[in-house]
């Protein structure tokens, strides 16, 4: 393997003078710079990007903070991998590498500071989470290149992109109303991240100005997954008053819940209705197609990827909040009873 040695003899220059061509730096001739990158490039040689990120105080690596559960993985959940995809493409097209944590537990065990304090990133990107109150501290002191997507920290400089969730279930709940459903079941994400509190006040909300019963026997709490939408199937196919259309928070746990109703020949939209909300793309491939509320994820991921380059790059930079709007996509899967 060449070194940075090897790359001197050959173009006849000093060891610092490759440093200099390397790193971008002035006060090398036009004629020498041209001998140095030749030489680079008939010895393959590759400089070592660590070294020269601990010199310029940057090594051009994004850190990717996904907290999930032991047995859950970024590459099984739509909602990851969708972001993923506008922060590589955003990424890619700023010259940064990406890292993606190996942490996995509750959002308190994890150091989502780690990959910055340790130098293996410039930033930290934290998907569908929150810094501890400590983490919060230690961003703000230290001034570290930090964003949220699918969070945010109200009244706070931390960086944040995220969508309308509060309107975007007021529009699901409103379909459902609007289709002649009143008796309307809920699967919750959880009661702890704020896009999903969010999502079940804009639920409630519209229940309260139509005159509809919140009924907490039709409140199933789920955790997000798959399996919690099998869970909410058996919940509520066992209740003898059951809704008649349920709204749930994700579209993995309405695709959960679908695929445990063909097991037992219950259909959907004739035996119940459901929407769900993230614009899974598996939505389009259910039978009849899901109804669900459309976030635009990968523009997210890249917006967010963005900033945080920016924050790295820029001395002047000012910390930025957004919002994207989202999209009622009807589906199939709501059966109109108005015309029963």
């Amino acid at each position: 393997m060449a070194t940075q040695k090897d790359v001197a003899k050959l173009a006849n220059v000093s060891f610092i003078t490759v440093s200099r061509v390397i790193n971008n730096m002035g006060n090398v001739k036009s004629d020498t710079r041209k001998r140095v990158e030749e030489a680079i490039k008939e010895l393959n040689y590759y400089p070592n990007s660590i070294a020269q990120g601990l010199n310029r105080n940057k090594i051009k690596t994004l850190a990717i903070q996904t907290p999930l559960p032991l047995n859950a993985s970024v590459e099984g959940n739509s909602y990851y991998t969708r972001i993923l995809i506008g922060i590589e493409r955003a990424a890619v097209k700023n010259g940064f590498d990406i890292l993606i944590s190996a942490q996995r537990g509750s959002e308190m065990e994890l150091d989502f500071l780690k990959p910055f304090y340790e130098r293996k990133a410039d930033g930290v990107i934290i998907i569908g989470a929150k810094p501890t109150s400590k983490q919060i501290e230690h961003i703000i002191m230290d001034n570290i290149p930090a964003i949220l997507i699918g969070d945010r920290l109200e009244n706070s400089k931390i960086n944040y992109v995220d969508s309308d969730n509060y309107n975007g279930m007021i529009k699901a709940t409103e379909y459902i109303i609007s289709m002649g459903h009143k008796k309307i079941g809920y699967i919750q994400g959880n009661t702890i991240t704020y896009n999903s509190n969010e999502r079940f006040k804009g639920f409630s909300k519209i229940l309260l100005e139509n005159n509809i019963e919140l009924n907490e026997n039709w409140i199933f709490y789920g955790n997000f997954s798959k399996e919690a939408g099998i869970d909410a199937y058996h919940y509520f196919k066992n209740l003898k008053n059951r809704p008649t259309a349920i709204i749930s928070s994700t579209d993995l746990m309405a695709v959960g819940f679908y695929e445990e109703s063909l097991k037992y020949d219950f259909n959907i939209p004739k035996d119940i209705s459901i929407i769900g909300f993230d614009g899974h793309e598996i939505c389009s491939y259910t039978n009849p197609p899901l109804g669900t509320i459309y976030q635009p994820l990968e523009e997210m991921g890249e917006k967010a990827t963005q900033i945080i380059i920016n924050q790295i790059e820029d001395s002047n930079f000012r910390s930025q909040r957004i919002i994207f709007n989202v999209t009622l996509l009807h589906g199939q899967s709501v059966k109109d009873i108005t015309i029963m």
